[in-house]
């Protein structure tokens, strides 16, 4: 498993800046499936910390997806929240070493960009579907972290193990 770490710049305006991007050698019958790593449900009392940081910039030009309007302005702290610190970073891979190695072929974590365009929404907002999806890692017996972890995949973006028609 390779594993790629981007230290976040000396004046980083906070410390939950870190995001974790991990790619599965297999996943769901697709191949070298992306999966971005989120902080599920964080304190609701962490957003009021952040509202006077300026972290939120313009707006997005277009939703990412049609189906879903605009996010507000708390959608794009939420994003922030959802990130994690260093040291929950450096748990996290530690973690994915431990139990997943032979699952995954590449771990990145890097600073999120800042300030966060206004528009954006967290990814634990989108809904699940017949190929966007969360993976649980908490659900899984002896899990580990103080803290909930989920990853936000969509098969779609991803090639299929057997081309279709074969």
């Amino acid at each position: 498993m390779e594993h790629v770490i981007i230290p976040a710049p000396p004046n980083a305006p906070l410390d939950r800046i870190y995001i974790i991007t991990l790619t599965m050698h297999t996943f769901k019958g697709r191949r070298n499936v992306e999966a971005h790593l989120f902080r599920s449900a964080p304190d609701p009392a962490e957003l009021q910390s952040l509202r006077d940081k300026s972290l939120i910039g313009k707006p997005c030009a277009e939703p990412i997806d049609s189906q879903m309007p605009h996010g507000t302005e708390d959608d794009a702290l939420q994003t922030v929240l959802e990130a994690f610190t260093a040291e929950e970073g450096n748990l996290i891979l530690d973690y994915l070493k431990e139990r997943y190695a032979d699952q995954i072929l590449r771990v990145t974590v890097c600073p999120l960009e800042l300030p966060v365009p206004l528009g954006v929404v967290p990814l634990s907002a989108i809904p699940e579907g017949k190929t966007m999806g969360f993976i649980r890692f908490d659900a899984v017996r002896d899990y580990p972290l103080p803290f909930v972890v989920r990853g936000f995949y969509d098969l779609d973006a991803h090639e299929p193990l057997v081309p279709e028609g074969e």
